[in-house]
This record gives structure tokens, sequence and C-alpha cells, in this order.
């Protein structure tokens, strides 16, 4: 029961993130769209498009990090751990989910170190403190972290996946990759 509460919450705070997502990209069409129409329409502009618009791209950036992360989306090179036992896979996933780990805590202590040199800055254009621009580097490292230590001890626990098949494919690239691999086989002679 505390289980499913708890899975709830953690499935609430990444539709929450997404949400946010689209909102940062709605914002920077809408800006960017904007300014564009009104320069060359109109011969003017929204001055706040600019500076607002990357603001937007570096929250999207970050809370995107978050949720691919939790959706094991990033780029990974998984050749050799598909050679080793099953043993040395989980190792080598567990080392993988140690590093993850210490560059976010990199990534927090450095926004940290930022924040305090900064700390009272206002942006040139918006005038909003920059802590605000700021904070998404807290909110993605602390996700990412905690993502990763859930992955790094669900490893090692009894029925836990196989991390040589750790490939995942939705339904739409299998099927381009299907139709590539139909395409480039060679007919037999």
């Amino acid at each position: 029961m505390q289980f499913s509460m708890l899975g709830r919450i953690v499935d609430a705070y990444f539709k929450f993130l997404e949400f946010i997502l689209f909102l940062c990209m709605a914002g920077m069409v809408v800006m960017v769209f904007g300014n564009v129409v009104l320069r060359y329409g109109f011969n003017s502009g929204i001055l706040i498009s600019e500076e607002l618009s990357r603001f937007l791209f570096v929250w999207m950036t970050f809370i995107g990090a978050v949720v691919v992360l939790r959706e094991h989306g990033h780029l990974g090179m998984d050749t050799v751990v598909k050679m080793l036992p099953l043993a040395g896979a989980k190792l080598a996933k567990a080392i993988s989910d140690l590093l993850v780990i210490v560059c976010c805590i990199y990534l927090v202590s450095g926004t940290w170190q930022q924040h305090e040199v900064n700390i009272g800055n206002l942006s040139p254009v918006l005038m909003v403190p920059m802590e605000y621009v700021y904070v998404v580097a807290y909110i993605s490292g602390l996700s990412m972290i905690a993502i990763t230590v859930v992955s790094l001890v669900s490893t090692f626990l009894p029925g836990a996946r196989d991390p040589r098949q750790s490939v995942f494919v939705d339904a739409e690239e299998e099927a381009a990759l299907r139709s590539i691999d139909s395409v480039t086989e060679k007919p037999d002679r």
C-alpha cells in the first residue's frame, strides 16, 4: 500500500515535470515566432523575447534530462555490457550509476557555489533574480540523484532486470529499424 502511494506521488511529480516541459516549449515557440512576425511584419519586437526564450531553453534542457533519465532514454554504449556475464553486467551498471551520482553531486555543489556568487544579480532585460533561473539545476541534480540511487539499489534486488537487456526501444523505433533492415537486406542470388 505504501509503495503504491509513493509510486503515485513519483508519477505525479514526473507528470508535473512533463507539463513544465510543455510550458517551456510553448513559451519558446510563442516568444520566438511572435518576435519574428513582429520584426518582419511590423518593424517592432518583443523586448523580453530573447532572454525569456534562453531561460526557458535552460529549464527545458535540465528538466528534460530528468524525464529522459527516468525513461532510460539517455545515450549509452552497451556493447561491452552485453558480452559480460550477469555479475559483471550488474557491476558495470553499478559503476555507471555511481558515476552518474558523482556527476550530479558536482552539478548541485557547483550550482550552490554559483548561487552564492550570483545572489542578488538580476537578469538584464526581465530583471528577475538569477536564482530563479539557476534553481532548475538543483531540481534536476537532486531528481537525477534520486532516480539513479533507486536504479542502483534495484540492480541488486531479487528479480531485477538483466542489465544486458537494457536497450529500450519503443514500438515506433522498432518498426523503423525493421523497415530499414528490410530495405538494406541483399537478395539471395
